[in-house]
């Protein structure tokens, strides 16, 4: 790579030959395109010489057209709270739709449903970084004038992103820091051998480099992750350790309360920089709705958005309903839902006992519980996700294929275990199905549930969960992350994602390798050489990729499903 113009044209220029070829679908094209962070216009050229592209509407379009207009307060419904916001540490999915009102980065992905909505584009910054040094350096430069949410009200800096960058790889409890491990002098830093990282330089006001160790593809996608975020030193010394209770960011709206197991509400930001083009007063996030009281609620006016789905049982009539179906979007998430195998609990650490467990479960009639609400996936890529393979599959329901294994590792008489899982709906329902899985096979296992902030908490922590369900949603479309995060080393030792606690040497250095290729298509079979070994190891068992099912109430407009954030309210507005 001799500099950004040149890599930029060459990598379109491989993109079109892939699709032409027949080798990528357009959809791939796109998700490629994001990795190295395209422009809008650089994917509009790409799309133009292979013919276009077509996108799939998800409703029959009640909530677009007319002229938007400001005011009226977007409520959604959720099950359960944030466990922080702290932009830092928070990572889970009610946590990011909030942070992704209050929070604002460099860049950001293209507001726009279907996979145009993995393009990246300036936010923040002024333009797509500038790539040097064999693509290892990263120069940024920051839009002039931009301010942090009131009472802080004051310029952004470069320094500020280096003070948020620096103070979250050093949270013990900071969950994504291997994301940002090859940075020059990242470990140095964490270890506490450095009092800056020095690959993270603010070479003025508004100009920022970043310096890898290594070049690597998915760098920019995952400097866009939350983790990130820009916060200000003297509100974090202001607030602390309590911080997450008192998020302030840059983006469209600010933190207005936060009542415990009731609400969170949100108001528009006055000093955003595109505040002309924020229609809402203000979101109030419902902490304590589950599925069908929201849906109630929904129908009576008293909600705007489920975030947490139509319930399995009314997907079919309310999808089916003319009053309804216009308010009824429909999306395949990039993401999986998955039992980690925690190899600390024996006889978990035996990798033919593991395998028989993924033997023994029926993913179809999980599947078939969730009403059509999900499709049965038998690897680590989900579709959709660049890496995913249509055609294969590992491992199935075979539950004497299960016995036989569990009897060739010595547990001819199965064992005892624990499952858990939070009591969020459909989870409870779907558990007593694998549990009767297991027991078919003569693995015992006792069911034990708990609020989601609870599980969370419980299950990321070691020795506590035997065998749990974790589900991963896509941060950026790229294969490393759903690498890194679920199955490296550094996500074990920080008791974060990854939930097994499982790694290996030989899977590090595949990572490694990966990471460090800048040719595509060598680096994507790389990938595909990880999953297989992970799969074969399986310290995981993958169950189902989500289809999701939402609604927005009648008088909600500007509404679609995004493919990153999910819920993209910036665009929402009020009839």
């Amino acid at each position: 790579m001799a500099d950004d113009s040149q890599f930029q044209h060459e990598y379109a220029d491989h993109l079109v030959r892939e699709v032409v070829a027949g080798r990528m679908t357009r959809r791939e094209l796109l998700m490629r395109a994001a990795v190295v962070g395209l422009s809008a216009t650089a994917v509009g050229q790409i799309l133009a010489a292979c013919g276009g592209a077509s996108t799939s509407s998800t409703s029959s379009g009640a909530t677009t057209g007319a002229t938007p207009k400001k005011g009226g307060t977007l409520v959604f419904a959720w099950d359960s709270e944030p466990a922080s916001l702290d932009p830092a540490i928070a990572w889970n999915l009610v946590d990011w739709q909030v942070e992704h009102a209050v929070f604002e980065n460099l860049y950001k992905y293209h507001s726009t449903p279907g996979v145009a909505g993995t393009t990246l584009e300036p936010s923040m910054a002024v333009a797509m970084p500038a790539m040097s040094n064999g693509g290892k350096t990263y120069t940024i430069k920051l839009k002039p004038g931009l301010l942090f949410q009131p009472p802080v009200s004051r310029e952004v800096t470069t320094e500020d992103f280096k003070y948020s960058f620096e103070r979250m790889m050093r949270l013990p409890n900071a969950p994504g820091t291997y994301f940002y491990t090859n940075v020059v002098g990242a470990a140095a830093y964490q270890a506490g051998k450095a009092t800056h990282v020095a690959g993270y330089k603010a070479l003025d006001k508004y100009t920022i480099q970043i310096d890898l160790e290594q070049p690597d593809l998915a760098f920019l996608n995952a400097l866009t992750v939350d983790f990130c975020d820009p916060i200000p030193k003297e509100w974090v010394a202001k607030w602390g350790s309590k911080v997450g209770r008192h998020p302030l960011g840059t983006g469209p709206f600010m933190f207005e309360k936060w009542t415990p197991s009731q609400e969170i509400v949100l108001a528009r930001n006055p000093n955003y920089r595109d505040a002309a083009h924020v229609w809402l007063d203000g979101i109030k996030f419902e902490l304590s709705d589950n599925a069908q009281s929201a849906f109630l609620k929904l129908q009576l006016g008293d909600v705007d958005v489920l975030g947490n789905n139509v319930p399995p049982a009314n997907v079919v009539s309310v999808s089916n309903s003319p009053e309804w179906k216009p308010y009824v979007y429909r999306e395949p998430v990039i993401g999986t839902i998955y039992l980690f195998l925690n190899v600390q609990f024996p006889p978990l650490d035996n990798v033919t006992v593991r395998q028989a467990i993924s033997w023994a479960i029926d993913r179809d009639k999980l599947a078939k519980l969730l009403t059509g609400e999900a499709q049965p996936l038998y690897q680590v890529y989900p579709p959709g996700m660049p890496g995913y393979q249509a055609d294969k599959k590992w491992y199935g329901y075979d539950p004497a294929k299960a016995k036989q294994l569990l009897a060739q590792a010595g547990f001819a008489n199965g064992f005892k275990t624990t499952l858990y899982t939070d009591n969020v709906d459909p989870y409870p329902k779907l558990f007593q199905s694998i549990q009767n899985d297991l027991t078919q096979v003569g693995i015992k296992a006792d069911l034990k549930t708990m609020s989601n902030s609870t599980y969370y908490t419980f299950a990321s922590t070691a020795h506590n969960a035997s065998i749990g369900r974790y589900l991963w949603y896509m941060d950026f479309p790229d294969p490393s992350d759903w690498i890194s995060p679920l199955f490296s080393k550094a996500a074990a030792v920080s008791e974060g994602t990854n939930g097994s606690f499982w790694w290996t040497p030989a899977l590090e250095a595949m990572i490694e390798d990966a990471q460090s290729m800048t040719d595509p298509t060598a680096r994507l079979a790389k990938y595909d050489e990880i999953q297989a070994y992970i799969m074969s190891q399986a310290p995981y068992v993958t169950l189902y990729s989500p289809v999701m099912t939402t609604m927005c109430s009648k008088r909600v407009r500007g509404f679609y499903l995004h493919e990153v954030y999910t819920y993209d309210p910036v665009g929402y507005w009020i009839a």
